[in-house]
């Protein structure tokens, strides 16, 4: 995931830990964690200050990355209000069990897809992005070329490395839609019919930005399914995403470098 400027959003990769903050309830008192968030506002109000004392005199590239600093503090106090709003709402109970540490690969993927319907099934959140892992996948398939080698792919180990991982990101996209669909609502239609999956890449072999091919289903967007286009050779990809969220009742006209919205998809 992406913010607005284009910076990489730091995520969660330890299954266990994303369990613990999903459903393992808070031990500390309230009145002792609205004290740590006050805490460190202040520390962070400190840091704030020192930087706008230092601020003036500045040269433009220094004054430049001292508005990503500024920015950096923004994020962590919008974390800090989000972490204020959710301190007295009771942690839902798990719809699964607490992974096994250590899980990498195949596994770790796997595992990463039960919590990502746990989080929806049980609404603590509604919008997730995930980064498949390249290198331990591969080393889980018993595949001995890096993630980095396996995108430059030639004749060979290479080649027949990259049609195993591929052939396996498939099947754990299929576990991952049959799993939405065998979730059901209080409504009898299923979670995958108010879920919108988007898989792919945003970069192909040896480093093009062009041609990446995107799978895109599940029913929460409303959108034209079951059919293979392809589209003039510079759409950019921010078209796809502007088309889902449009589709999702979001309410924007542009989204990155979109340039419009893709009319094939929209039923």
């Amino acid at each position: 995931a992406w913010d607005q400027r284009g910076k990489p959003v730091a995520g969660h990769n330890d299954p266990v830990q994303i369990f613990h903050k999903l459903f393992s309830a808070d031990d500390l008192p309230l009145e002792q964690r609205q004290a740590a968030i006050a805490e460190n506002r202040s520390v962070l109000d400190a840091i704030h200050s020192e930087a706008k004392r230092v601020q003036q005199g500045l040269s433009k590239t220094d004054t430049d990355k001292l508005d990503e600093y500024f920015q950096g503090i923004r994020d962590i106090e919008t974390r800090l209000n989000k972490d204020e709003d959710w301190l007295d709402v009771p942690k839902v109970k798990a719809p699964l069990e607490e992974p096994e540490p250590g899980l990498k690969g195949k596994a770790e993927i796997e595992i990463m897809q039960d919590l990502i319907i746990a989080a929806l099934q049980t609404d603590s959140t509604r919008a997730l992005t995930y980064r498949l892992p390249g290198n331990t996948l591969l080393q889980s398939l018993a595949l001995k070329p890096s993630a980095h080698n396996v995108s430059h792919y030639s004749p060979g180990e290479r080649m027949e490395a990259s049609k195993m991982r591929d052939k396996t990101h498939s099947e754990l996209l299929a576990r991952f839609i049959d799993k939405l669909k065998a979730t059901k609502e209080t409504d009898g239609s299923s979670l995958f019919d108010h879920t919108t999956v988007a898989f792919g890449s945003n970069i192909s072999s040896i480093h093009y930005l062009t041609n990446c091919p995107t799978v895109l289903t599940g029913g929460g967007a409303n959108l034209k399914l079951g059919q293979h286009l392809v589209l003039p050779e510079d759409t950019p990809l921010c078209n796809v995403w502007l088309t889902m969220l449009q589709g999702m009742g979001v309410d924007i006209e542009r989204h990155g470098d979109s340039s419009g919205i893709v009319k094939e998809l929209q039923a």
